[in-house]
């Protein structure tokens, strides 16, 4: 391919040489060949052209007084590792062109060289040049046509997973929106604690999906209109390890295990199913159990009527330090006194 022929828009080049006479013969040269070029007889102020500039193909001697054409040559890649560099010397030493090679050099030519042989040379700088930049782009718009797949795919995969929370929420007929709620509190929670993109996620998920256990409790116990019995309370209790159960199974949701398992747990260790204690339980789990538990307070229930905002508010006060993380009691109230309006934008948080 001729120079003329990918030179036609906008390819420059920067030739650096302390010998003036060379500079101007490969300037004039490569100006015959429909080239723009920029000319330096110093490396330091190759350096701070390359700041301002944009080139295709470097043009640098060797042995130069302030700056090796080497060092420029490691200079150049690390500023633009698509940039072309073509090596010129006037003394061939095999360790120069080793370390030229090593440094990453696109071509290396000896004074005295042809003009023809320069132009060659360029040309094919340039028609590398241009590949790489293709390539690159082709990269771009695979990696975004990919990532636009993978979107669609998660889209549908949570549409699948939040029907999957809404049949929860219809087997119980005394917490209609509770998942919502559930959700927009805990979230608004985590931002009063300062957590980072990925707990809120999961913090999330396991709002969305802490009841997912009682999809396996009978229907008989679920909705029964009165108080348990105790074996029925101890079936009712087995739902944040049947809900982990679930998940395992489900790749996207396996980071909100932990949520799901610890969002029955007491700070003071009286919870369950593992009795954990303070900080052994995941802080998805602990914002959980607040929210959980304040959401419930204002539902009404066969065996008790709902609290007032303010009376369930005034017990999240009184049990901070023994059934809940006083530190999240603490966040929750800042947030309820915002009235959970601080959320944050999460990737298809269409719920909450």
């Amino acid at each position: 391919m001729a120079v003329a022929e990918i030179t036609q828009k906008t390819a420059s080049i920067l030739v650096v040489d302390d010998e003036t006479t060379v500079v101007n013969l490969i300037s004039r040269q490569l100006g015959r060949d429909g080239l723009a070029c920029e000319k330096t007889s110093s490396a330091y102020q190759a350096l701070e052209l390359l700041d301002t500039g944009d080139f295709d193909v470097v043009i640098t001697d060797i042995s130069m007084p302030e700056m090796s054409g080497i060092e420029l040559l490691k200079h150049v890649k690390q500023h633009d590792p698509e940039m072309q560099v073509i090596v010129v010397t006037g003394n061939p030493n095999v360790d120069f062109a080793v370390e030229a090679i090593r440094s990453q050099v696109d071509d290396y030519l000896v004074k005295p060289f042809e003009l023809a042989q320069l132009s060659h040379s360029v040309g094919r700088a340039l028609a590398h040049r241009a590949l790489l930049r293709e390539n690159r782009r082709y990269r771009e718009e695979l990696e975004e046509l990919v990532g636009e797949q993978a979107q669609q795919i998660e889209r549908l995969f949570m549409d699948g997973l939040s029907a999957l929370a809404g049949a929860i929420e219809a087997r119980d007929r005394y917490t209609g929106g509770h998942l919502d709620r559930v959700s927009r509190y805990a979230l608004a929670t985590g931002v009063e604690l300062d957590l980072d993109t990925e707990r809120m996620r999961v913090l999330w998920l396991g709002s969305l999906f802490h009841d997912v256990g009682k999809l396996a409790i009978p229907d008989a116990i679920l909705n029964k209109p009165g108080p348990l019995t105790d074996d029925e309370y101890a079936e009712m209790k087995r739902h944040p390890e049947l809900g982990v159960k679930i998940v395992e199974r489900i790749s996207f949701l396996v980071p909100a295990a932990m949520a799901i398992l610890h969002h029955q747990e007491r700070w003071d260790g009286r919870g369950y199913p593992s009795g954990l204690r303070g900080d052994d339980i995941c802080i998805e789990g602990r914002i959980l159990a607040v929210a959980d538990a304040f959401d419930a307070m204002l539902t009404d229930r066969p065996y008790r009527r709902a609290r007032s905002e303010l009376q369930a508010v005034a017990e999240l006060q009184r049990c901070a330090g023994s059934q809940f993380d006083p530190r999240v009691v603490d966040a929750f109230l800042k947030a309820h006194g915002r009235g959970f309006r601080d959320l944050p934008d999460l990737p298809l948080n269409g719920r909450g």
